[in-house]
């Protein structure tokens, strides 16, 4: 059964070690996006009108982490992954700003090659 790993860190400079040491077990399928924390949402402060205004309205929240996604086809492959993830980030029980969690996936349609045989 493929399983869905979902790995978050603050560290931005952790990414291009992490994603080469997840090519070399090759999980290459990996899609990553700019995440905010709860904590750094913007606070709410009520808006003043002005004639001329200048400020940021669209309510843009501060960027502090990158969430990586990645469908691996088994088990055994997120361990593997776990291990290199901690290679570069430390022990993930102990480290801040870095979280990995992974979850079977039952039904993946459409799923990279590699993939296609663990879906059938």
């Amino acid at each position: 059964m493929s399983y869905m790993i979902m790995l978050v860190i603050e560290d931005e400079q952790q990414l291009s070690e992490i994603l080469d040491a997840w090519d070399n077990l090759h999980v290459e399928d990996v899609t990553f996006v700019e995440s905010t924390c709860l904590h750094h949402r913007p606070m709410r402060r009520r808006h003043i009108p002005m004639r001329f205004m200048f400020e940021n309205l669209s309510g843009a929240q501060k960027v502090c982490s990158l969430t990586l996604f990645s469908i691996v086809p088994d088990e055994a492959t997120v361990q593997v992954c776990l291990t290199a993830t901690e290679s570069v980030v430390g022990n993930l029980d102990e480290a801040e700003g870095a979280m990995l969690v992974a979850w079977p996936l039952p039904i993946v349609k459409g799923a990279p090659k590699h993939h296609a045989s663990e879906t059938r």
